[in-house]
C-alpha cells in the first residue's frame, strides 16, 4: 500500500476529528448521552486518525512533536469520555480544554507530514514507556479539573475529591510502571538506565511530587492541601512534558 495514500487519511481523519471535537463546545451544554456520543465520534476518529500515520510509516505513530501533542489530547479526551457521568461542567470543560488546546497546537505550530522513527526509538520499551506517559498525565490533568471544579461548584464536593485521588493514585502507579520501561529504554537507546538529563530529572521530580500528594490522607491536617497541589502538579506536568522541549535542552527532545 502507498504510505502517502494513509498520511492522507491521516490528515483527513485528523480534520474530521477536530470538526467533532470544536461542535463539543456546544454539545456540551446538552444532555449526557449526547455529549457522549459526540466525543466517543471524535476519538474514534482521533485513534483512526494515529493509527493510519503508524501504518504509513510502518512502526508506532510518535515519532514528531505533532504526533505527541496529538497523542495526549486523545488520553485526555478518553479520561473525559470515562468520566461523562460526572455532571459538572467546569470539570468537563477544564479537561476537554486542555485536551483540545493540545490537539489545535498540534496543527498549527508543527508538521502533520510523515516521520520516520530515529534508531533510539525502534525498541519496544519506547514503545511501552510513551503511551503510558500521556495517560498518566492525563489523569494527573483529571485531577487539576477536579480542583476546579470543587473550587467553584456548590453541594456534594466529596466527587471531585474521589477523581483527585484516583488520578493521584493510579497516575502514580502506571507513571511508575512508564519509569521503568523508560529506564529500559535509556539503557538499549544510550547505554544507561539514567542520564543527568533534563527530561528525566523534572520526571523524578514529578513522580516525587505525587507520590507526596497521595500519601496526605495519612496526616489528617494536610489533607485540605489535595486541592490546591492538584493545580500545582498540573504546572510541574506541563514543566516536565512540554518544558523540557522548548525551554530546556533534552535528549528526549525529538
Amino acid at each position: 500500500m502507498d504510505p502517502q495514500l494513509f498520511i492522507k487519511l491521516s490528515i483527513s481523519l485528523y480534520w474530521c476529528s477536530l470538526l467533532i471535537y470544536t461542535s463539543y463546545w456546544v454539545i456540551g451544554f446538552l444532555g449526557r448521552g449526547t455529549r457522549f456520543y459526540v466525543l466517543l465520534g471524535g476519538v474514534i476518529l482521533h485513534s483512526l486518525s494515529i493509527t493510519s500515520r503508524g501504518i504509513s510509516i510502518e512502526y508506532f505513530p510518535l515519532t514528531n512533536k505533532f504526533e505527541s501533542f496529538t497523542a495526549f489530547a486523545l488520553a485526555c479526551f478518553i479520561v473525559l469520555l470515562c468520566y461523562s457521568r460526572v455532571e459538572s461542567y467546569v470539570y468537563r470543560i477544564s479537561l476537554f480544554c486542555v485536551g483540545y488546546c493540545f490537539f489545535v497546537v498540534a496543527s498549527v505550530f508543527f508538521s502533520m507530514k510523515q516521520s520516520y522513527a530515529p534508531p533510539l526509538m525502534l525498541t519496544i520499551w519506547y514503545i511501552l514507556h510513551v503511551p503510558i506517559s500521556f495517560f498518566c498525565y492525563a489523569l494527573w490533568t483529571s485531577s487539576a479539573a477536579a480542583a476546579l471544579a470543587r473550587y467553584f461548584s456548590e453541594g456534594d464536593k466529596r466527587r471531585f475529591e474521589n477523581i483527585i485521588d484516583f488520578g493521584f493514585q493510579y497516575g502514580l502507579i502506571a507513571f511508575s510502571i512508564s519509569m521503568i520501561f523508560g529506564g529500559l529504554w535509556g539503557y538499549v537507546a544510550w547505554g544507561s538506565y539514567f542520564l543527568w538529563d533534563a527530561k528525566l530529572l523534572w520526571s523524578v521530580i514529578i513522580w516525587f511530587f505525587y507520590a507526596t500528594c497521595i500519601h496526605l490522607d495519612y496526616w489528617p491536617e494536610a489533607r485540605k492541601f489535595k486541592t490546591p497541589m492538584a493545580l500545582v502538579g498540573f504546572v510541574i506536568l506541563l514543566m516536565t512534558y512540554v518544558g523540557t522541549s522548548f525551554l530546556i535542552k533534552s535528549s528526549h527532545s525529538f
